[in-house]
């Protein structure tokens, strides 16, 4: 397939965490052009050999690579497939069919990206003007904005009402039961990640995980003497999701983990509140919400990682005394 005939105008590679942005772009750029975008061709990846389709439309198949970037893409199975595609691509094409998004500051850039070729930075362009740029790019490799159609329109509609109606099947038995199953994980994941922390020995951040469904709330406990986190899945009601539900992330200048028989003199101090909304995902995984951000999706794998990490910034804050103490008089 040469430049002339592409089968699409745009091929969007992101990673999961970047789905709602790699959304949002698709939704602007499919109103005139012809965008792939994974989780709208699920249906045409699962009837065909999966890595030939997951290469194609970035190796051949269209004329720009849009690359929403951080440091973690083209190390996960799904973007490292579409990363050796648009490298063949950049190589056919002398560099000129990509697209290259850096969605975080970050100097890990990859060794194959000539340092000539022009980076766009989120931090610097709204959406609205990396869509004008992205349009303009298609332009130049002889794309052409079509306007919509009352049957485009219709098309798109029809497919946010299918997603929308699958998003509403979260407050079902079925529903309720997946969320569950994502807490569960996300308790696992970072019990892992404590594992493999631990191992090196520089420090021993103890948890404590609690896993009762049908009582109000389900907990997974980090603690070191000075320092805590509670990751807490709170439910009023075990059959209905209301404005309350959420997972808690709170961070503490204590432990929360009580040893048995001791009576803390006095209760630790909460030094910051997170919360996350389970949702579903345009490829229908349930997944977090940041109920404060850009509104990003997180697996429960990701979110494992990120609470971690948290937890060690808090353990560095306290090192620097830059965590509030009781003072006693």
């Amino acid at each position: 397939m040469n430049d002339q005939d592409p089968v699409y105008d745009v091929a969007i590679s992101f990673l999961y965490q970047d789905l709602a942005l790699a959304q949002a772009l698709y939704d602007e750029l499919s109103k005139g052009l012809d965008v792939f975008f994974s989780p709208r061709n699920q249906e045409q990846l699962a009837g065909s050999d999966g890595l030939d389709s997951m290469r194609a439309p970035f190796r051949s198949q269209s004329r720009l690579n849009l690359v929403l970037y951080r440091p973690k893409w083209g190390k996960t199975p799904w973007t490292g497939v579409e990363e050796i595609a648009i490298k063949e691509s950049c190589l056919a094409t002398s560099f000129k069919s990509i697209f290259f998004f850096v969605i975080e500051p970050t100097t890990e850039i990859p060794t194959w990206l000539p340092e000539t070729h022009v980076r766009f930075n989120f931090a610097d362009f709204t959406l609205e003007e990396a869509v004008g740029a992205i349009k303009a790019r298609v332009q130049e490799r002889g794309g052409q904005f079509k306007p919509m159609t009352p049957s485009r329109k219709v098309a798109l509609l029809e497919v946010e009402e299918k997603y929308q109606r699958d998003r509403r099947q979260i407050s079902s038995d079925e529903g309720m039961r997946k969320i569950y199953e994502n807490v569960e994980s996300l308790f696992d994941e970072i019990a892992k990640q404590l594992e493999a922390t631990n191992a090196n020995g520089h420090l021993n951040i103890e948890h404590q995980t609690k896993l009762c469904f049908g009582e109000i709330d389900q907990s997974c406990l980090l603690g070191t003497q000075r320092l805590g986190m509670a990751i807490v899945w709170f439910q009023r009601y075990s059959n209905i999701l209301d404005n309350n539900t959420a997972l808690f992330v709170r961070e503490f200048n204590q432990s929360p983990i009580i040893p048995p028989g001791y009576i803390p003199l006095q209760q630790p101090l909460m030094l910051k509140e997170d919360k996350y909304d389970p949702d579903i995902s345009r490829t229908r995984e349930y997944v977090w919400r940041p109920q404060r951000g850009k509104g990003e999706l997180i697996s429960s794998q990701d979110l494992a990682e990120k609470l971690v990490l948290q937890f060690l910034d808090l353990v560095e804050r306290d090192r620097a005394g830059k965590v509030a103490r009781e003072v006693w008089r």
